[in-house]
């Protein structure tokens, strides 16, 4: 389990709301705030004290050790989106890494350059955490019709 650096009660409301992240799925601002693993997950005990950000509209996501969003809450279909995106997406970069030799990390940054110019944004807005269903159905189409090619 996640070792937390930072208890949420040792900080104020309005600082929290600070670090909080916008809801992935267009509601309001103001509507995200953390959530106990055990409220989220409640038939899973093993994530009691694990802590997650979660939107008025039930749309969640998880934190790093230091309450950090680990990209935008998300609700269901969003979330399968984003999984099947990594599906099509992490293997092309394991791939180039294994090929070309080069560090995880450093071969990751490349795939999201690359992905970013697919798809015509930023890299900086390129991170599957933080896109949208349809955002997400998009890398999985770039993806498999990349692999379909025999790239």
């Amino acid at each position: 389990m996640t070792e937390y650096l930072v208890d949420p009660a040792d900080f104020t409301p309005e600082a929290l709301a600070k670090i909080a992240p916008a809801c992935g799925e267009g509601c309001e601002p103001g509507g995200v705030a953390l959530a106990s693993g055990a409220v989220v997950y409640p038939h899973r005990p093993d994530l009691a004290g694990k802590w997650l950000w979660r939107c008025r509209c039930g749309a969640y996501c998880g934190t790093h050790p230091n309450l950090f969003a680990v990209g935008t809450p998300a609700g269901a279909a969003t979330r399968r989106a984003r999984e099947e995106a990594h599906a099509a997406f992490d293997p092309l970069w394991r791939r180039r890494a294994e090929i070309s030799g080069l560090k995880p990390n450093v071969a990751r940054g490349r795939g999201y350059k690359w992905l970013a110019q697919q798809l015509g944004i930023t890299t900086k807005e390129c991170h599957i955490g933080l896109m949208n269903a349809a955002m997400a159905n998009r890398v999985g189409e770039i993806c498999y019709g990349l692999r379909s090619q025999g790239r």
